[in-house]
């Protein structure tokens, strides 16, 4: 009977309609541990073929703002190749594309002092005029009754949360209290959330758009606002910073349905993308490489998405020498970071520990998916608190990072000789520390015959597949496929950073409220899948069909399904952005040679080596 129960899915799979396909995890996950990510996202991309100006490298900065502040809207300002002096911030409205000839030809040479990001679209925070929710707030629902919708319009948005719940949520971590970490209270109250569109208005009843993600059980409240900018766009140019002061290359800041897309970004001052309340917006097709600064604290050196940020698309990026490439924090929630490679990340005042690729840094991202990505690790830490329900999907979690010189300023990199070496420090494929759970694994590849290889001190570092707090974890001389339980800085199983063990600690249950299933561990060669689940992976979580700009890998690349291919054990042929970075730009996965010429033309749409 379960052999045909088997068959009966897998034959459904196949002939599914796409818009059920694309919520194909349903077949695999319990209800409530997902949700739909099919349009995440801006979707179709403005052509925005009319251009209302075109501009050289004469032009300041005052004349780029402003011919962006007079264009009508759906049409392009366009720069020309060359090199600009930027010596503060350009504005892209609402409606209006910020076009340069080429990532590789139009340079935006940025030196400005006071802050703010080179390129802006949306500013500022959401104002906190709390209104309550007396009923509605329950998973999946798409209509709330208010306590008072009196100022409230369609077209609006809300801001979704709650106090938080003890059983999972907390903003006390390993450091200290992320009081900053629902944007609002300076106590971090409501951490979790998730914004939404008002569609219709009845009298105190709302009609929202994503429906809900989960339930808000504990004094939910709704906080309307307007977004400051939607549709605006920037495309086919470069920043090159020169450590002068900026927050960000990039930024988004309550903008809906803005996008990023065939950028560069060399040398970032601090990150090189922020999205801020932001909602259907995408970073999509662009090279992010190098920072001047890799030490802790405000210098994170990667994409950063946070403040509730929603239903946002993070597609088909290579991210080369940052701090974390990735970092999710306060309240980002039901986002897709997909198809993504990353490598070469590191910490200057500790060059040896394995950092990089995903990391959650703030309570509480929740929902958001994460599939296809080639990077160092995923790391759910306990730094700022807690996390939950993420899935993650037909990743490879490489587990080690390459390190080169030099560790700070702009200079050539070099990877050769005592120039390079791998991380073997905290080096562990997938870590969810005590804070974290309620997560989803499936389809993973975990590690590296590099992961393999890696030595320390002399001697090569013992391969464990699973360590669980209680057990000893070594920072030194051990790498690991799984690691969940402890502290960010607790090793010995002495101590979890944890307050004593009280809610929402996740100790000896870390691993028990995850769900795994499919995941192939290169440390013992095996492949566990969950009892009494369909063990037929579909190609994805969100795509109905393989995109467009694929290219000739198949698809899907990543899996314990997959053979065939190269490392782990030949179950990955990569993704198209490592591809790219390593086949069309000539790079290595330490990013040895700087910041190498870019072209997404020559990379993407089946146009790959």
């Amino acid at each position: 009977m379960r052999r045909i129960v088997l068959f009966e899915l897998a034959l459904a799979l196949l002939v599914l309609p796409q818009a059920v396909r694309a919520q194909a995890w349903k077949f695999i996950l319990a209800p409530g541990r997902a949700i739909d990510w099919s349009g995440a996202g801006v979707g179709a991309i403005p052509a925005r073929a009319t251009v209302c100006a075109r501009l050289t490298p004469s032009a300041t900065l005052d004349q780029i703002n402003a011919a962006l502040a007079s264009c009508p809207a759906e049409q392009t300002v366009l720069l020309g190749p060359g090199r600009y002096s930027i010596p503060g911030s350009i504005r892209v409205p609402s409606h209006v594309t910020l076009r340069g000839a080429g990532a590789n030809k139009t340079i935006l040479n940025a030196t400005g002092t006071l802050g703010g990001w080179v390129v802006s679209m949306g500013f500022g925070n959401v104002p906190y005029h709390p209104v309550s929710i007396a009923s509605g707030a329950t998973a999946g629902s798409t209509s709330l009754m208010l306590r008072n919708a009196g100022r409230i319009t369609p077209g609006m948005y809300l801001a979704i949360a709650e106090r938080n719940d003890p059983s999972y949520v907390t903003t006390e971590g390993a450091q200290a209290n992320c009081d900053w970490c629902d944007g609002w209270t300076h106590t971090g109250t409501y951490s979790r959330g998730q914004i939404v569109r008002v569609t219709q208005v009845r009298g105190d009843r709302v009609a929202i758009s994503p429906a809900l993600y989960s339930a808000y059980n504990y004094d939910p409240i709704a906080v309307p606002f307007n977004m400051a900018d939607s549709y605006a766009g920037v495309e086919d140019l470069q920043v090159f910073a020169n450590q002068t002061g900026y927050a960000a290359d990039f930024g988004m800041a309550q903008c809906a349905f803005c996008w990023i897309k065939g950028v560069e970004a060399n040398y970032t001052d601090n990150d090189f993308v922020e999205v801020l309340w932001g909602y259907h917006d995408e970073v999509r097709d662009s090279y992010f490489s190098n920072a001047f600064r890799h030490a802790p604290g405000e210098h994170d050196s990667g994409i950063h998405v946070g403040y509730k940020t929603s239903v946002s698309l993070f597609e088909n990026n290579i991210v080369i020498r940052g701090r974390v490439s990735f970092d999710l924090g306060w309240g980002a929630a039901g986002n897709v970071f997909a198809y993504n490679y990353t490598s070469g990340e590191f910490i200057a005042d500790a060059p040896n520990a394995v950092i990089g690729g995903f990391r959650f840094h703030g309570a509480h991202p929740q929902f958001n998916l994460f599939e296809g990505n080639v990077v160092s690790e995923f790391d759910e830490d306990a730094v700022w608190g807690s996390s939950s329900h993420s899935t993650v999907f037909r990743n490879w979690f490489v587990g080690t990072n390459r390190v080169c010189m030099p560790h700070a300023g702009r200079a050539s990199v070099s990877c050769s000789g005592a120039n390079g070496h791998y991380g073997f420090q905290a080096a562990r494929a997938v870590q969810i520390s005590y804070l974290g759970s309620r997560n989803n694994f499936v389809g993973n590849l975990l590690g590296s015959a590099r992961m393999q290889s890696l030595t320390g001190y002399g001697r090569r570092l013992a391969q464990v597949p699973f360590v669980a707090y209680p057990m000893p974890r070594s920072y030194d001389h051990s790498a690991y496929g799984w690691s969940f339980g402890y502290g960010s800085f607790e090793d010995d199983g002495s101590g979890s950073g944890c307050s004593g063990g009280q809610p929402p600690c996740h100790l000896r249950d870390a691993a028990a409220s995850n769900f795994f299933h499919g995941n192939y561990n290169n440390i013992d060669q095996s492949i566990r899948w969950a009892t009494g689940v369909i063990h037929t992976l579909p190609p994805s979580f969100y795509l109905v069909e393989r995109p467009l700009w694929w290219g000739g890998l198949p698809f899907p690349s990543i899996g314990p399904d997959i053979s065939g291919g190269s490392d782990p054990d030949g179950h990955s042929f990569g993704n198209p952005a490592q591809r790219c970075y390593l086949q069309a730009m000539g790079g290595s996965d330490g990013g040895a040679g700087g910041p190498l010429t870019f072209d997404p033309a020559l990379c993407y749409g089946g146009k790959q080596p």
